[in-house]
């Protein structure tokens, strides 16, 4: 910040400390886990390891008398097996190093008082000590020693909860003594009472054991089991270790320097000064291993609090190394738990990989907003972030255990370009996201209500976990099956069809919706916060720019009327424009409604387009180009959700439907939606906004923004209208979710032709290469489906399988063509197991 502006207050949001810290811990853990995983076995072996579940699989098929099912199950099962040792391992090195970690802390303070030689001080001390601790109000007083074998000046308060204790050096007392006051002995007792009100010193004695465990544990080890067992690879594990312990010791460092700085801000607060830091280096790397900031540090940061509110680009960079890192060693967990089923496990490894990440980063978003509002200016974009974040995660994956047949570094090496356009999606992602962070920041912060800012923060924390999770895991899925396939478009194209998932999906309306409900509880006087440290004065934040209204009242406006058209009409609206657009057609049957459904797309598109463009003519200095996609998701979705549902009921009572027929028509809605309507609603609000410039140009006027905030009443009419319709797509969409990860399964035979009976059956064994039957089984997977072609493309995979090398190929490519032909396909009974089969075999 510039020496002019005020200092802002940095303890209205969760510290830098504490996001460092779980950055800290996170990395250690998974660290921990795949160094483990190397010393266990390595990628060879663990490739070795699954081979006799191959060799078996295919040794039963030629036996016979099992089923393609209960073979599939039986491969599944084998593979558990070896992938629960794989699992303990990286696991059990979690549980050790934490447990390691929480014993260290117990008993440090008894190992600090024995090794220092720490006695009791007298009951003057005691007495300044417990004055000093009462005027800053804290609940427990520490417990003060005395350390007679230093002589220079200082103190240090450490413990556990709920016993501290502070320790004073008797270089300190001389001190005091020599100059005939006591200043620097109550600067000292401030700054160490300061630590105790940030409630940080578990934190330090955490990272300082966290240090310790993982170079005994996990460093040392690992190079000694190297070196006697496989000295061959001791030079680039010696290197990976090397990286690794150096992260942990600059993250550790990075902790207890922001401590130091606020507890210099706290104790400046009660009138103490900056702690002297002794023995000052110069040099960056030096710098980032100090335990303590330089003296001129402490001093700015003093001067100017509101740096500690700074958006830090090193935070997003760790975090994206924890989220690469820990991310397999999930994967291979949450998949032994949700048996295999790698589409779910993906979605739910990811989830739990990004609750840390969203943390850290929405915390640093938080705070750089508030900064920003403090100072006046516009909330952050977060470029910076998005970028290292990107850059961090493909570093973690580099250093953490791979689920393809080659490393990552590997991989990337054979699939160059793949690798660069999924490098380039994931650039998008993270920036997108870390843009959302600082658009909730914006909203929130000033509506919000509760005597702190905490509550907003953690209210943030859930969407921003349930949408970078999710993602993360379509991303890295993506990915491999690029860096497998070695095809940049099959990599490009499965990032494309992931997005078109009915929990992703709806994660995203919500997360759309998410900074907009901050109206809700918008006032004309929001609550006064202390925002500067130099005035006890509380100030009111600027209220947020965002004007969602003009966005959500079209799409409100537009589904209602949907809605109540859907309810009126003796018809619902799709059979009655298939009628009109062709007469005679059979409305009972899905694939004649599926065959008008791309004019009713249109339809909606240019209804989307309509509500962009009215969002942007009336949007002012608001979201801009968000406000269009905001009204096209949100009316586009709405809109789909509330036509269709009715005549597919319809359908499917007449036993006309299958579980994949839901699936078919969701995945045609949102190609409409996302591939139509958003690009043309951007062309519209764009065509908007380049007019309204040119006018601005052209007026001599100064620009006067349109909207102003509307009344209590229309505000919440407008929202429960969009609530309205965010529940009418989650009840539309909940069943093709629980359709498509599997957890209901309802088949009808119903008495239409299906389309697969067109594929020929499969020709002989041996025809077609098992690289070839795989690649077509990937294929299918990616290939959005329209209608009951859904059974035609995958039959087809299922004869090329058929006719491949492979005896449990064969088997399995035999059973899904007959499923397919029949229309009673499951995707869940062989997928797994045929993709398991083809990334070792194929």
């Amino acid at each position: 910040m510039s020496g002019g502006e005020r200092p802002g207050n940095p303890f209205l949001l969760p510290a830098a400390t504490t996001s460092r810290f779980v950055l800290l811990v996170t990395i250690v853990l998974a660290a921990a886990a795949s160094s483990i995983d190397l010393v266990a076995g390595g990628t060879s072996r663990w490739r070795a390891a699954y081979a006799p579940c191959d060799l078996a699989a295919d040794a039963a098929t030629r036996a016979g008398g099992q089923d393609a099912r209960a073979l599939a199950a039986g491969y599944l099962g084998c593979l558990r097996a070896v992938g629960l040792e794989r699992a303990a391992v990286a696991l059990g090195a979690m549980l050790a190093v934490a447990v390691a970690i929480l014993v260290l802390y117990l008993v440090r303070p008894r190992l600090t008082i024995a090794r220092q030689h720490l006695v009791p001080a007298g009951e003057d001390l005691s007495g300044l000590v417990a004055g000093l601790a009462a005027e800053e109000g804290l609940r427990r007083t520490p417990e003060v020693l005395l350390d007679a074998n230093r002589g220079t000046p200082g103190g240090r308060a450490f413990g556990r909860y709920p016993r501290y204790y502070l320790r004073l050096n008797i270089g300190t007392l001389h001190e005091a003594t020599r100059r005939g006051d006591r200043s620097e002995l109550r600067a000292i007792v401030l700054h160490e009472l300061a630590h105790l009100r940030n409630r940080d010193v578990d934190l330090t004695s955490l990272t300082l054991s966290a240090v310790w465990v993982f170079a005994v544990l996990v460093g040392a080890p690992l190079l000694v089991h190297i070196a006697i067992f496989d000295p061959v690879r001791l030079a680039p594990l010696s290197i990976r270790t090397l990286i690794g312990t150096i992260l942990v010791v600059l993250l550790a460092a990075s902790v207890l320097r922001a401590r130091e700085h606020y507890a210099d801000v706290r104790a400046a607060m009660s009138g103490g000064a900056p702690v002297e830091s002794r023995g000052d280096v110069k040099g960056s790397l030096v710098r980032l291993l100090r335990l303590h900031p330089r003296a001129a540090d402490r001093a700015e940061v003093v001067r100017q609090p509101g740096r500690l509110l700074r958006w830090m680009p090193g935070e997003a960079l760790g975090a994206g190394v924890a989220a690469g890192l820990v991310l397999p060693h999930l994967m291979e967990f949450v998949s032994l738990w949700l048996s295999n089923v790698d589409l779910l496990a993906y979605q739910v490894s990811a989830l739990l990989a990004g609750l840390p990440v969203a943390a850290i980063l929405l915390a640093g978003a938080f705070r750089a907003t508030l900064a920003a509002m403090a100072a006046g200016r516009p909330a952050p974009r977060g470029v910076a972030a998005g970028v290292a974040l990107a850059a961090g995660i493909v570093l973690g994956l580099l250093g953490a255990p791979s689920r393809m047949r080659l490393s990552w570094a590997e991989s990337i090496a054979a699939a160059p370009v793949a690798a660069a356009a999924m490098a380039l999606f994931l650039l998008v992602l993270c920036v997108t996201f870390v843009r959302w962070l600082s658009a909730c920041a914006d909203a929130w912060l000033p509506v919000a209500r509760s005597r702190t800012l905490l509550p907003v923060y953690l209210g943030a924390l859930v969407p921003a976990t349930l949408l970078f999770g999710p993602f993360l895991g379509a991303w890295v899925m993506s990915a491999i099956i690029g860096m497998e396939t070695r095809a940049p478009g099959t990599a490009v194209w499965a990032v494309l069809v992931s997005v078109f998932d009915s929990g992703k999906l709806t994660v995203l309306l919500l997360a759309a919706l998410y900074p907009l409900g901050s109206w809700l509880l918008y006032t004309s006087r929001a609550r006064g916060r202390r925002l500067y440290l130099d005035s006890p004065q509380e100030f009111a934040l600027p209220a947020a720019r965002v004007r969602p209204l003009v966005a959500l009242a079209p799409a409100a406006v537009l589904t209602s009327l949907v809605v109540v058209a859907e309810l009126a009409t003796p018809e619902p609206i799709l059979l009655s424009l298939i009628a009109g657009f062709r007469p005679g057609v059979r409305t009972d049957s899905l694939g004649d409604m599926m065959a008008v459904a791309a004019a009713i797309v249109v339809v909606l598109g240019l209804l989307q387009t309509l509500t962009a463009v009215v969002a942007s003519a009336f949007t002012g200095r608001g979201l801009g180009p968000s406000h269009a996609v905001l009204g096209a998701v949100a009316g586009g979705l709405g809109c789909s959700v509330a036509i269709v549902w009715q005549p597919l009921a319809r359908t499917c009572a007449t036993g006309q439907c299958v579980a994949a027929d839901l699936l078919s028509q969701f995945a045609a809605l949102c190609i409409g939606v996302f591939g139509f309507g958003v690009p043309v609603s951007l062309l519209g609000a764009g065509a908007v906004s380049a007019v309204r410039a040119l006018v601005a140009l052209t007026s001599s006027a100064p620009a006067r923004p349109v909207v102003r905030p509307a009344r209590a009443w229309l505000r919440r009419t407008l929202a429960l209208a969009a609530l309205g319709a965010s529940a009418l797509w989650v009840a539309g969409t909940a069943p093709t979710w629980l359709l498509q990860y599997g957890f209901v399964d309802f088949r009808q035979t119903g008495s239409f032709v299906s389309p697969g009976n067109a594929v020929p059956p499969p020709g002989p064994p041996g025809t077609v290469t098992d690289r070839e039957a795989c690649a077509a089984l990937a294929s299918a997977a990616l290939t959005p489906i329209v209608g009951d072609g859904y059974y035609a493309t995958w039959a087809t995979a299922f004869v090329r399988l058929g006719a491949s090398r492979s005896p449990f190929l064969v088997r399995l490519g035999h059973a899904g063509y007959a499923d397919a032909r029949a229309a009673q396909y499951r995707l869940r009974d062989f997928t797994t197991a045929l993709n398991a089969y083809c990334v070792r075999v194929s």
